[in-house]
């Protein structure tokens, strides 16, 4: 009889953060093989980026999910300002589609994304976004709302002492949360 872990599919989640990736980790695991995909360069500050990464390396390491994530990138939040002006669909569009180039050009079955866990994301936007993308790079995306498990996963990463951003991740998520106060 053949080992029903070797059965599995492989699935590229890209991530955005470890708590945002707890709700898709829970409900893809026992179905597919996941490996994760780091790509965020809208996360603005430098330091805010290395804690988020420095987090999901970490979960990625205690759940023993494969981490990879784009080695030719070097921070520079000013370049991505200028590539995506800030703006929701560019600034999906631009992470979803290198995620995408990832995943076709090292055999995964599916593509999905942990943004479809957060209910502060433009989650029909990304859903769009990713089937659009899934039709250009020939790789099947995984749709599925991530959202109702959301406040548990990250509770329990909290619980768990990982890292909780305060904001979404771009300058402007940034202004606006951080205006508030």
């Amino acid at each position: 009889m053949k080992d029903p872990v070797k059965l599995k599919k492989k699935i590229l989640l890209h991530i955005c953060c470890a708590p945002c990736s707890a709700s898709a980790v829970k409900i893809l695991r026992n179905v597919y093989d996941i490996f994760f995909y780091w790509y965020n360069p809208n996360i603005y500050e430098e330091e805010e980026y290395k804690k988020r990464k420095e987090s999901a390396v970490k979960y990625a390491a205690k759940l023993n999910i494969p981490f990879y994530e784009d080695l030719d990138f070097l921070y520079n939040y000013n370049d991505w300002k200028d590539k995506s002006r800030e703006e929701c669909k560019l600034c999906y569009t631009f992470r979803l589609e290198k995620a995408y180039k990832f995943a076709k050009d090292n055999g995964f079955d599916f593509f999905t994304t942990s943004l479809l866990s957060s209910p502060c994301q433009k989650h029909d936007l990304i859903k769009q976004i990713a089937f659009d993308l899934s039709d250009k790079f020939g790789v099947e995306f995984l749709y599925c709302d991530f959202r109702p498990g959301f406040y548990e996963g990250k509770n329990s990463l909290r619980q768990k002492g990982y890292y909780m951003q305060k904001y979404c991740a771009c300058n402007k998520s940034y202004k606006e949360r951080f205006s508030r106060q």
